[in-house]
């Protein structure tokens, strides 16, 4: 880190808000800071369009973010799969196929499209904005500091043909939105996240896959709970194949020995993969769930997306909470700006709105969320409630309420629940 010490740096360097990273976060921060007509520089050390592993589904909250931002118009024009129900299949095998409730003003739930498509639709919005400064290919190696220790802008690299040039920015805000291994998150928050609360996840495409429907499906196998393994079809009768499991319970074997073991011998998985074809490479990534809190905003600082550890800690989707802490920290730095003279960082205490909605959008479903995932490491719990879902009307509504309500979400996590599905 360096330390800002004297007078004042030149216009065409100074920003309301840097925003290093221009995944989904990142790009909904920077929209809708500068619909509010603030001046952002939005960095990223990849230029796009860039891939990104991921699991690829684009739905609940994220629909939403789209259509706010108007863009959700566009996602149909990439190629897709459309997502109408789930099927989830107990350790024991039992299965249960249920609808999913569709999506505000649509006729299905949502899409499986390729994460390096959608996030470039965001990134294009965000770059025809003349609010909006962009520069690709850079890497922040540092924070800016003011005298009082509060951030106030990035230094670090630019790439250009095949030269570095290193520069220097400054803003009333840096907001840390460059994923799992944020370097703006270690720098302000150094303790790492830990390993009971991040999920190791691999993910490859395949072709030839029988029995593909318009339903997500998530496998809950042994040696892999409280995590799953899923299935989601794609655009053009690809799937994106892939699982994920706490990396506190990875036990030195790699995620993607794991995934390749359950396509080779699971008896509900493998003869589907008979005629297979892998396309590509698989990928591995981080996911930081939303079970670790920690600090997401401080003096001239704030953390959104995959750096605040925002991944629902039971599904694993993170880009719809990636989305809203955009939003909402956008939101919480226009209000502060309207009320913050002078041009030195804003404090904490003025982007205290942020972590409010964050608290009342976002963490009650998270905590609901990581209560279903502990409670899904059971596998006697996981047979009965899958097992009754199948067998039972009343129980497979539950699943389907579930899914489209956090009030219906927290019955299922109550004891009382398990008590009553034990009964005949």
């Amino acid at each position: 880190m360096t330390k800002l010490t004297s007078g004042i740096p030149p216009a065409d360097k100074r920003f309301d808000a840097i925003v290093v990273g221009a995944g989904p976060s990142g790009c909904s921060c920077a929209l809708f800071l500068a619909r509010s007509g603030r001046k952002v520089l939005l960095l990223d050390k990849a230029t796009f369009p860039r891939e990104k592993v991921c699991g690829d589904a684009f739905s609940g909250k994220s629909i939403g973010i789209a259509r706010e931002l108007g863009v959700l118009g566009d996602i149909p024009r990439l190629p897709h799969g459309i997502v109408r129900g789930l099927m989830m299949v107990a350790p024991s095998g039992k299965k249960v196929d249920v609808p999913f409730p569709n999506a505000s003003g649509m006729e299905f739930a949502g899409y499986t499209v390729e994460r390096q498509k959608v996030d470039n639709l965001f990134f294009q919005l965000a770059q025809g904005q003349k609010n909006i400064t962009i520069l690709q290919g850079f890497s922040v190696t540092s924070l800016e500091r003011s005298p009082s220790g509060a951030v106030c802008g990035v230094s670090g690299a630019l790439s250009i043909g095949g030269n570095r040039k290193g520069m220097r920015f400054f803003s009333k805000v840096v907001v840390g939105a460059d994923g799992a291994a944020s370097i703006v998150g270690r720098q302000v928050v150094p303790e790492s996240q830990p390993k009971e609360h991040i999920y190791s996840a691999v993910r490859g495409y395949w072709s030839g896959i029988s029995g593909l429907s318009g339903s997500i499906e998530l496998y809950f196998i042994d040696g892999v709970l409280p995590g799953y393994l899923w299935i989601f079809p794609m655009a053009e009768g690809k799937a994106n194949v892939g699982l994920g499991i706490l990396s506190s319970d990875l036990k030195g074997k790699h995620p993607t020995t794991i995934l390749q073991e359950a396509i080779s011998n699971h008896p509900s998985i493998a003869p589907r993969f008979a005629n297979a074809k892998l396309e590509g490479k698989v990928g591995g990534w981080a996911i930081p769930n939303g079970s670790y809190r920690k600090p997401n905003t401080g003096d001239g600082w704030l953390l959104v997306g995959d750096a605040a550890s925002l991944v629902d800690p039971f599904s694993g989707e993170g880009v719809g909470n990636a989305l809203s802490s955009g939003k909402y920290a956008a939101l919480a730095i226009d209000s502060a700006l309207e009320n913050h003279k002078g041009d030195d960082a804003l404090p904490a205490s003025a982007l205290g709105s942020y972590e409010e909605k964050v608290a009342r959008f976002l963490r009650k479903d998270m905590a609901n969320s990581y209560r279903l995932q502990r409670l899904s490491r059971h596998k006697f719990l996981l047979n009965l409630f899958i097992g009754k879902a199948a067998d039972k009307p009343e129980v497979r509504q539950m699943l389907v309420d579930m899914l489209g309500s956090d009030k219906e979400k927290e019955k299922v996590v109550s004891p009382a629940f398990y008590l009553k599905l034990l009964l005949p």
